[in-house]
């Protein structure tokens, strides 16, 4: 089939496909995952890979279990704008996921890689943003320390700026350096912005026990994707292992246990192994597991065996145990014919055609099945999901010992790590409390006046003149120069950190709410970024593609929410200034 896909060879490879579809109906294969990827290899090697849409599309009717396949050619439709087919694609991709059991773990590693890239990232840009907002206050009290020196602002704001460098110059780890900049700048912020503060610090929790998770389950990942423990449909079985065995203790349950069977039981069905099959299947039956399923395979293995009335009578059982389900109600029908039931076939045939074509992502043709073509029920994900995601105590103390404890949080020991968050966290609050009585230095958000207050930063970061819209100040001389210079620059700054940092200029201008939503999406489009280039540059064929495309359209989406971000910061500061008449003479 490899061999006969190309540019021009839409025919042949028809013939191909339909040839292959009877060999695994007589093996109970349902996907042979295998078969895009080798074909888009060939593409690339041979220079037609640009023209090889139709015959992946061709394939995808065996190999309907293809996460990658469903995806990349969802992409493929939506560059053409063919509507119909990406409608389409992104049903069959639903399917797959739904059903596709062996590839949870590489999803599920995906997704909490992902995550934790966008947490990362979050928390970076609040904790600078945040920092950035404090600045001028923060060196305003640094340099009441040093009021006997001239110039104290300077000495002030050469500190400040070593604790900002400081973390990152010692190596420290960028979550660590982040809790940092945000305890510094707590005094200094209004509520929304602790909790901008507080929600980055929540991330970085979510952070390392999602390090903890990838340190369980990446070995299990790694033998699932040789073809090992849950190696699962669309690829070979090898050393599967007792379901007392699965996840070697990691991910334990009865919903990993009946996965584990699941595994076994689909091997030996397609390996040929008939006994072995119809024994575990039995087992399963009589354990009351997937019962549907279970007499259903157990129906196909007993059919293959020459016992047609036996497995007869499991179609029977299963489609009633599920009238939905159309894969038994299919084969019942089948049987019906070859033992010229035809009284009982016409009854059942409008209830197994109908369902035959539920049955997403496999794309059943009942016109070509004409050779008593049995359906096998998938290896199901079930609830797992659920359970896989569930917090372990296995997380908490694998995530010490993780990369991302050396790579983020370092030099914090793994153990003291969740203790150092939490005071993190504690610390924004009890200086929410603190602030009551202890006066600090605030600076007017729209002209950038100092002063000293103590209570709510929302009551005094608008100072009395930029309240009473008197520009440069009613006196002139030297008091409205002073006073002008200072508007300006605190106007150059502001715009300054909306260019590096955007979102800056919306947090002076008071819109706390909306700058935390803007942080999350500018977040979510650079982890994507993150975690696609990373594997985009490190896997081949059409994961490696995919992947590729995918961080593309991630780093221009980071490319116009910057823009955005700078663009609406500005303008909001602008607007602060101009409902204070800051820009200009009082009129």
């Amino acid at each position: 089939m490899v061999e006969a896909a190309g540019p021009g060879k839409g025919e042949a490879l028809e013939r191909e496909v339909r040839v292959l579809r009877r060999v695994m109906f007589d093996h109970a294969i349902l996907s042979m995952n295998a078969v895009p990827d080798r074909i888009f290899d060939r593409a690339v090697r041979e220079g037609w890979k640009r023209r090889s849409y139709e015959s992946l599309r061709a394939v995808a009717r065996v190999a309907p279990l293809s996460a990658p396949l469903w995806s990349w050619l969802a992409l493929e439709d939506a560059a053409r704008f063919r509507i119909e087919e990406f409608l389409f694609d992104v049903d069959g991709l639903s399917g797959a996921l739904r059903q596709y059991g062996p590839g949870l773990l590489g999803y599920a590693m995906w997704l909490v890689l992902f995550a934790s890239a966008s947490a990362c990232w979050f928390a970076v840009w609040a904790s600078i943003n945040l920092l950035l907002r404090a600045r001028p206050a923060l060196t305003s009290d640094v340099a009441r320390f040093f009021k006997g020196l001239p110039r104290p602002e300077i000495f002030a704001s050469v500190i400040v700026f070593a604790g900002f460098a400081a973390p990152v110059a010692c190596g420290v780890g960028i979550a660590s350096a982040a809790v940092f900049w945000i305890a510094l700048s707590t005094a200094y912020l209004r509520r929304g912005e602790l909790v901008i503060g507080g929600t980055a610090i929540l991330l970085l929790l979510g952070v390392f026990l999602c390090g903890g998770f990838l340190e369980a389950v990446h070995p299990l990942a790694a033998k699932a994707r040789q073809g090992g423990w849950l190696g699962g449909e669309g690829y070979s079985y090898r050393g599967v292992p007792d379901s007392g065995d699965a996840g070697w203790g990691l991910l334990t349950g009865p919903q990993w246990e009946r996965m584990a069977r699941s595994a076994r039981a689909r091997s030996a069905m397609q390996g040929g192994d008939l006994r072995a099959a119809e024994s575990l299947w039995t087992g399963m039956i009589e354990e009351g597991e997937d019962l549907s399923d279970a007499y259903n395979n157990r129906g196909i293995v007993r059919v293959r065996l020459g016992r047609m009335d036996e497995g007869l009578a499991d179609f029977e059982a299963a489609a009633k145990l599920d009238p939905a389900g159309g894969r038994a109600q299919w084969n019942a029908y089948q049987v019906y014919l070859q033992k010229f039931h035809l009284d009982l076939a016409a009854r059942i045939q409008p209830v197994a055609w109908a369902g035959m074509r539920r049955l997403v992502p496999f794309d059943y043709r009942a016109e070509e099945m004409t050779h008593g073509e049995l359906i096998a029920s998938p290896l199901r994900v079930g609830d797992v999901w659920r359970t896989l995601f569930t917090v372990r105590e296995e997380w908490l103390r694998e995530a010490g010992e993780s990369a991302f404890h050396d790579l983020f949080f370092r030099p914090v020991p793994g153990k003291w790590v969740p203790a150092f968050l939490a005071a993190g966290w504690i610390w924004t609050l009890l200086w929410k409390l603190l602030s009551r009585k202890i006066w600090v230095s605030s600076v007017c958000r729209s002209c950038g006046a100092g002063t000293l207050v103590v209570g709510s930063r929302e009551a005094t970061d608008i100072c009395n003149a930029c309240r009473a819209q008197v520009g440069k100040g009613i006196r002139g001389g030297e008091e409205s120069e002073r006073r002008g210079l200072s508007m300006t620059l605190h106007r150059r700054y502001v715009r300054a950190c909306s260019i590096l940092f955007p979102g800056a200029g919306a947090l002076w201008a008071g819109k706390e709410v909306r700058t935390l939503l803007y942080g999350i999406l500018l977040s979510l489009s650079a982890g994507l970024f993150t975690v696609s280039w990373s594997a985009g540059r490190m896997a081949g064929g059409l994961v490696g593609d995919l992947q590729t495309d995918i961080w593309r359209g991630a780093l221009g989406a980071v490319a116009v929410l910057w823009l955005f971000g700078t663009a609406w910061g500005w303008r909001s500061f602008e607007t602060l200034q101009l409902d204070h008449n800051v820009a200009g003479e009082r009129l």
